[in-house]
């Protein structure tokens, strides 16, 4: 009976051994450089911070600029302290016209670099829906971290009962790459408090998501 309970004890403890190989803790990233930039196009000065990773400096927080009216779309009013959190939501075409000062909306290429830069493998980044094990829990990292922030500002839905969605529960951002293969529809990156990934999925560009924009390394 001893020898029964012995072998049993040690493979439990090899299982604990074996199962505490296998995890994997969170990388530690943070970025080349770090800056300012201040936008002067609203009715007030707009100051935005950027971190670097490679050829790329990106905006670390979501955009929130007026535009015409019914091209952007509210979180939660005009002005309050959500906004300056999850900035405006725009739709795809409003989108490409926050560009300004070599700052622009990133491609579905720039995004991928950036993935990479995170841990992603180069054939994983060309891949759709959800991937890249910890790549979205950095993407939403503050300045402690990888510094990019990105919030979960949910989308605009245009259609069927318009309004704001998922608040607080994920943030899609806007690539400027058109999906070849459905019309209408541009390539998004997605990320959730309730998951480490990041999605990469084509969306409707007559939504209203959320804006990030970047510069060639100055």
């Amino acid at each position: 009976m001893k020898h029964i309970i012995g072998i049993i004890s040690f493979i439990c403890l090899l299982g604990t051994a074996c199962s505490d190989d296998n995890q994997t803790e969170t990388p530690v990233v943070h970025p080349e450089a770090r800056g300012t930039w201040v936008d002067n196009r609203g009715s007030e000065p707009v100051t935005y911070h950027w971190v670097r990773y490679g050829k790329l400096d990106w905006i670390c927080e979501n955009i929130r600029l007026e535009t015409a009216p019914g091209t952007y779309f509210s979180t939660n009013g005009q002005g309050d302290e959500e906004t300056l959190q999850y900035g405006y939501l725009y739709d795809f075409e409003t989108a490409k016209t926050l560009e300004t000062e070599g700052w622009r909306l990133p491609t579905d290429e720039d995004w991928k670099d950036l993935e990479r830069h995170l841990g992603t493998g180069t054939g994983e980044a060309d891949e759709e829906e959800w991937r890249g094990d910890f790549t979205g829990e950095l993407l939403m990292q503050d300045s402690t971290g990888s510094g990019l922030n990105l919030q979960c500002a949910g989308y605009y839905y245009t259609e069927g009962g318009a309004g704001v969605r998922n608040r607080g529960i994920d943030g899609i951002y806007w690539t400027a790459t058109l999906d070849a293969g459905s019309t209408g529809y541009a390539w998004t990156r997605m990320v959730g408090y309730y998951r480490p990934e990041v999605r990469r999925f084509s969306m409707l560009t007559k939504k209203g998501l959320s804006v990030r924009l970047v510069r060639n390394a100055q």
